[in-house]
């Protein structure tokens, strides 16, 4: 069987797409871990906060690099629509959820990052789901204003999001007309 057969009928594409994701996925866990535990710890050293956007934009980098490796395998050896919205999932996935701890890392450094209609408590989770709807909300391009960012540093984090997602979905459109909807020969 050809290596296109191969990823097309097999779990070939999965175990070569997770074993790409994996260092992506680590990069960002680890970051995460480091911009939402121990820079706001760090409260009185204001220029730690930029690190947080310094960790995003290296995120951005791992996130793209997988995006356009992956991409560019699948449209070669591959060509199905599922594997597509797989990876297009992760991609989108791994973008919401890393700035959603983005967003709650800068709220817990400090609070005036964000205007918010809403009173969020001292919840972890509370504070978490609040900016991964907020995360959710910019991907998605409909902001509806309950949440507003209002430093220089929140700010930049939202463009950060905004033009990821562009670059997700223009890099998708411009390779769509080489998916196949079905895997007949």
């Amino acid at each position: 069987m050809s290596d296109t057969k191969d990823l097309e009928h097999t779990d070939a594409f999965y175990t070569q797409l997770f074993s790409k994701a994996w260092v992506t996925m680590a990069i960002i866990a680890g970051l995460s871990v480091i911009s939402l535990w121990v820079v706001p710890v760090l409260k009185g050293h204001v220029w730690l906060s930029w690190s947080i956007l310094v960790f995003a934009m290296i995120k951005t980098f791992f996130i793209v690099r997988l995006s356009f490796d992956q991409l560019m395998k699948i449209i070669g050896q591959s060509h199905l629509l599922s594997h597509i919205l797989v990876l297009f999932g992760l991609l989108i996935s791994l973008i919401i959820i890393s700035f959603a701890i983005d967003f709650t890392s800068l709220y817990h450094f400090n609070d005036s990052n964000f205007k918010s209609e809403q009173y969020i408590d001292g919840m972890e989770l509370a504070v978490f789901l609040e900016y991964l709807y907020f995360s959710t909300i910019t991907f998605s391009s409909v902001g509806y204003g309950d949440i507003v960012p209002s430093s220089i540093l929140s700010k930049t984090l939202v463009m950060l999001e905004v033009a990821l997602r562009f670059f997700v979905l223009v890099f998708g459109i411009a390779n769509i007309n080489q998916i196949r909807i079905n895997n007949e020969d």
